[in-house]
């Protein structure tokens, strides 16, 4: 048996089909992998602002039960485990006069993560607790 001759010029295309495949993979693969890098951190991003959402609503329940108080305070961080997170109570403009009718507080929560940007903001117009307060157990501001 004889062992056939290969052309030089056919190794020198098959060797270059070779490496013109490789660099196709390695430029798919790198297209790949950056594409699930960021699909991750816009994930990433998403949970935290979820949570930075849930944090304020939670604050904001707490002032509306009368656990927290309405007045303006700085940023303070929470207690662990959400200690990476910081509430403040911002100061809230006068409300508006409705003649005659009962005055509401405007409240913002504002929540913010140490080393991540991100920051979430929530207010709301309620009736300030002491006249809650005052309505009695169980009792509603609206009629």
């Amino acid at each position: 048996m004889r062992a056939r001759h290969v052309h030089p010029r056919a190794r020198a295309a098959v060797l270059l089909e070779v490496l013109l495949a490789l660099a196709l993979f390695v430029v798919a693969s790198a297209i790949v992998t950056a594409s699930l890098n960021a699909s991750l951190r816009s994930l990433d991003r998403q949970r935290l602002q979820l949570h930075a959402a849930n944090l304020s609503a939670s604050v904001l329940a707490e002032i509306q039960l009368g656990i927290r108080p309405s007045t303006p305070s700085p940023a303070q961080p929470i207690a662990a485990p959400q200690d990476a997170w910081s509430v403040e109570v911002a100061p809230h403009d006068a409300p508006p006069d409705f003649s005659g009718a009962q005055p509401l507080e405007h409240v913002q929560v504002i929540v913010r993560h140490r080393s991540e940007p991100v920051v979430q903001r929530l207010s709301l117009r309620l009736a300030p607790v002491a006249a809650l307060n005052a309505l009695g157990p169980g009792a509603s501001p609206t009629p």
